[in-house]
């Protein structure tokens, strides 16, 4: 499924605020009194600070190991992908509302009930170059050498319908160390997104295991 046909501005789309996506200060209790429907139709999608962005085969791969996991759990997943692949614009989007809102349209116009929504940060610092070949040398260099801050990630599984978030994770995972022969081979960015896929997995479990036991019978 492809974004397309939105053309709304952007700002800030890993600054998911609490009172933008709807309340996720909400306690854990007010959250499982939404009824999730089991199994789920899940979809998802990605977020950078340049709106929803491209999700790779190897990143659907993580997804799709997620669902083989939980089993029954997930009758379907699929991402949502942005409509940029044959020259068509990516939607902008102003804030995490419009994304939850944007995600949530596109999940329903692709049969699904559920989406999350996440993003990451690679932690990865930028230097600014004055335009001149030994400036950009001494910027790339620095950025080689210097420590970078901790990869981090967020992301919402959403009802389609709306409301607050029914669960929400974050991971983080430290830089690599440049001085490290060891570690140079480790991506901080791909570490996050797997402690978001454990994340939402066992919240996914915990929510299904709430569920099979609110039915059991008293006689069980």
């Amino acid at each position: 499924m492809t974004l397309s046909r939105l053309t709304l501005t952007r700002r800030a789309a890993l600054r998911m605020g609490a009172t933008a996506l709807g309340g996720l200060m909400l306690t854990p209790a007010a959250r499982a009194q939404k009824v999730v429907q089991w199994p789920l139709r899940l979809a998802y999608a990605r977020m950078s600070p340049d709106g929803f962005v491209a999700i790779r085969g190897d990143e659907q791969s993580t997804w799709q190991a997620m669902q083989t996991r939980l089993g029954g759990l997930i009758d379907a997943i699929q991402p949502l992908q942005p409509a940029n692949m044959m020259g068509v614009s990516a939607p902008k989007i102003d804030g995490a509302a419009s994304c939850a809102m944007v995600a949530r349209q596109m999940a329903v116009a692709a049969g699904f009930d559920y989406v999350i929504l996440y993003a990451t940060n690679d932690g990865q610092r930028i230097y600014k170059s004055e335009g001149n070949w030994f400036s950009d040398m001494f910027a790339s260099l620095q950025a080689d050498l210097d420590k970078d801050d901790r990869a981090t990630g967020e992301a919402h599984l959403l009802d389609v319908a709306g409301g607050a978030p029914l669960t929400t994770v974050t991971a983080d995972a430290r830089p690599r160390d440049p001085l490290n022969l060891f570690d140079g081979g480790r991506n901080p960015e791909r570490e996050t997104l797997m402690g978001l896929t454990q994340g939402i997995e066992r919240r996914l479990q915990d929510m299904a295991r709430a569920a099979y036991d609110a039915q059991r019978s008293i006689a069980d």
